[in-house]
């Protein structure tokens, strides 16, 4: 049994146990000593002190925990010049600067991103040679202006909020999807994500991935609503997000 889970079913236990013996409890001073103030205060107090401490447990230590034992466990493919294909997709930013980098770097010979709503397919322009030859911040600015070696003709349109549209080809292809489009997202409204997938008609293989998820915490002081203790929305790591050209480039291994 995973740690993180064994943890998780002894804390249920104990509180599980705790609120039969603190109800026992409020029993023994009702009928031994006539303590009714203080049984009532037990009932009233106790039992919700223990199902907040359970909660504030499971959401900011044990879930999290849960969560990144998941993470870790999933099987990862590495990049090779075997397996690397000649095709990058972003499904990420709208201004198209990441397969347009990837592109002037060299690392792709064609790539489709979006340019506001709109898809776009890039390659290099025959006859132009690219100035940039390594990354830096100062490029990644200079991608988001047209860029003389990049062509760009527009292919559709994103068909809507949710649906993302993606380009349809045969060959094999790199993904990168991010937050909320992510596939192993886990939450569609609260998780900051980068996912890279190698995508071919014979298999679907995580790359490499990302995140900082965020799970629901009860609030301090305590508050109670019709669904329970009312939560926020908490991160348990504040590791800055990487850069989407950096991010890629790591994942190629130096392909």
């Amino acid at each position: 049994m995973n740690v993180y889970l064994a943890i998780s079913l002894l804390i249920s236990q104990l509180v599980f146990y705790g609120a039969i013996f603190g109800l026992m409890w409020a029993a023994y001073l009702v009928f031994r000593w006539r303590l009714y103030a203080s049984a009532l205060l037990t009932a009233t107090v106790g039992f919700p002190a223990l199902s907040y401490l359970y909660h504030f447990i499971d959401g900011a230590l044990v879930a999290p925990a849960v969560r990144k034992a998941e993470v870790t466990s999933w099987r990862r493919v590495s990049i090779t010049s075997d397996n690397k294909p000649r095709v990058f997709i972003d499904t990420w930013g709208t201004s198209g600067y990441v397969p347009k980098a990837l592109l002037a770097l060299g690392r792709f010979e064609k790539a489709y991103g979006r340019i506001g709503d709109e898809w776009y397919y890039f390659e290099r322009t025959p006859g132009t040679v690219c100035a940039e030859n390594h990354y830096d911040v100062s490029m990644l600015n200079r991608m988001r202006q047209p860029v003389p070696c990049v062509s760009a003709t527009k292919t559709g349109q994103r068909a809507g909020f949710r649906e993302l549209n993606i380009p349809r080809i045969a060959e094999p292809r790199l993904l990168l999807f991010a937050d909320r489009d992510a596939p192993s997202h886990y939450q569609s409204d609260t998780t900051n994500t980068l996912e890279l997938r190698l995508v071919s008609d014979q298999a679907n293989q995580l790359v490499s991935f990302w995140e900082i998820p965020y799970f629901g915490v009860p609030m301090f002081p305590p508050n109670l609503n019709l669904d329970g203790w009312f939560k926020v929305s908490a991160a348990t790591d504040y590791t800055r997000r990487p850069e989407e050209v950096k991010f890629v480039i790591d994942a190629l291994n130096g392909t």
